[in-house]
């Protein structure tokens, strides 16, 4: 029997987040279009996500310290770019806020101590 870790289900949860937000790439949200999302945007938030999703679902560390990795260096990217006056990626810097939380969330479950939980058995008289 598997046996979903806390962890492992934060990483899963963020990398939902991350594949979810890909619906701010349509347009007529008008008002509710919270960020600007498209073009490279988009592959880097269902790629990241996807890798994020699999760390939980395989609850490898690893997976989860390279998906934030990825997302950090997305933000960074957005924000150079936003500073250049480019659009490299096709965000705004909304997206890279969300990338942002979504990096550090991911780091801390990538590094977090894995504690074992023990079961005690009952003490029989």
């Amino acid at each position: 029997m598997t046996h979903i870790r806390t962890l492992d289900r934060a990483a899963t949860v963020l990398g939902l987040a991350s594949i979810a937000s890909v619906v701010f790439a349509w347009e007529g949200l008008d008002k509710f279009r919270f960020m600007t999302i498209g073009g490279v945007a988009i592959a880097v938030a269902l790629g990241l996500g996807a890798l994020a999703v699999a760390a939980g679902l395989l609850g490898m560390r690893l997976l989860a310290l390279a998906a934030g990795l990825g997302f950090a260096v997305a933000a960074l990217l957005q924000l150079i770019a936003t500073a250049s006056g480019d659009d490299w990626l096709g965000a705004d810097l909304s997206a890279m806020s969300f990338w942002i939380g979504l990096a550090i969330g991911l780091l801390i479950v990538g590094t977090a101590p894995r504690t074992a939980a023990r079961e005690t058995a009952p003490e029989s008289p």
